[in-house]
C-alpha cells in the first residue's frame, strides 16, 4: 500500500485550507497513493466557530475519495452537544469507513474544558493492513498502542498538531511507538506555527521512511507482510508478562 503524508498549514478559513489541500491530494493521487493522511483538526485548528463548516469539508473530501478511488484520513473539529469533539475520519470511495474521537485530551491546549473525550479504540482493515487510529497527544500514552498491537494492528495512523518547540519528544515518542510494537507508524503534522514538528513515516523498526518539514507531500510504500515477519523473527509481543503489570494499568490516574 502507498500512503501519502500531507504536511499542511491551516489557513484563515476551512475553505481556504481545503483549497490548499486539494492540489496536494491530486499530487498524492498522481503518485499512486492508496491512502492520504491529513493533520489533526486540519481545516480549522482550534477555531471553534469553524466547526459548523466541518460537514461541508467532509463532503468535499468524500467527493474526492469517490472520484479518485483513494482512501482519505484526517482530523476535524465537530460540534458535540454543548462541547466539541476532536475526531479523525477515514473515508473510502463508497463512504465513511470509521471515525475515532481523541481519547487523551491535552490540558496545554484547553481540550478538557471544551471537548468530549473518546472512550473507544478503533481499528479497521486497509489494503491488507490492520490499522489503529489515534490523534497527537495519544502518542504520550503507550498503553493504547500496545493494546492495538496485541489486537493485531500493524499500522498506526496519527494525525497531529504537535508544536515545533517539542519536536524532540514528538520524534522520540513516534519512533518508540513504532519500534516497541513492530508496526508502521504514519504521523502527519501541521506546517504552520506554533506547530510545525515534521511529518514522519516510520517502519516497524522505528526507522524513517519519509520526513516532511515544509508544506508538501511525501508518498511511501508499505509492505503488509513485513510487521508479521519481524514479529516472528524478533519476538517481542509474545514475550509479554501481563500478570506482572496488568494491575498497574487499572490504577486510577494521579492528578
Amino acid at each position: 500500500m502507498k500512503v501519502a503524508l500531507l504536511h499542511l498549514a491551516t489557513r484563515e478559513t476551512p475553505q481556504a485550507t481545503l483549497e490548499a489541500a486539494m492540489p496536494l491530494l491530486q499530487q498524492a493521487w498522481q503518485q499512486g497513493a492508496d491512502l492520504a493522511l491529513l493533520p489533526e483538526l486540519f481545516p480549522s485548528g482550534y477555531r471553534y466557530a469553524d466547526a459548523e463548516q466541518t460537514p461541508w469539508v467532509l463532503s468535499r473530501l468524500q467527493h474526492f475519495a469517490q472520484e479518485s478511488k483513494m482512501l482519505l484520513a484526517g482530523g476535524v473539529l465537530e460540534q458535540a452537544g454543548q462541547r466539541y469533539a476532536n475526531r479523525m475520519y477515514v473515508l473510502g470511495p463508497q463512504g465513511p469507513l470509521a471515525h475515532y474521537t481523541k481519547t487523551h485530551l491535552i490540558p496545554a491546549f484547553g481540550e478538557p474544558e471544551t471537548m468530549i473525550a473518546g472512550n473507544q479504540l478503533v481499528t479497521l482493515e486497509l489494503h491488507g493492513f490492520k490499522a489503529g487510529l489515534s490523534i497527537c497527544f495519544d502518542l504520550r500514552f503507550p498503553e493504547i498502542y500496545r493494546a492495538y498491537a496485541v489486537d493485531g494492528v500493524n499500522l498506526f495512523l496519527v494525525p497531529s498538531a504537535w508544536p515545533g518547540s517539542r519536536s524532540y519528544a514528538w520524534e522520540l515518542l513516534a519512533k518508540a511507538r513504532a519500534a516497541e510494537n513492530q508496526a508502521y507508524l504514519i504521523a502527519v503534522n501541521h506546517a504552520e506555527e506554533p506547530f510545525g514538528a515534521p511529518s514522519l513515516a516510520l517502519d516497524p523498526l522505528g526507522m524513517e521512511l519519509a520526513r516532511v518539514e515544509s508544506e508538501g507531500v511525501a508518498v511511501v510504500e508499505l509492505e503488509a507482510g513485513y510487521p508479521q515477519r519481524l514479529r516472528k523473527e524478533f519476538r517481542v509481543l509474545s514475550e509479554r508478562r501481563p500478570e506482572l503489570y496488568a494491575g498497574l494499568l487499572k490504577r486510577p490516574a494521579i492528578k
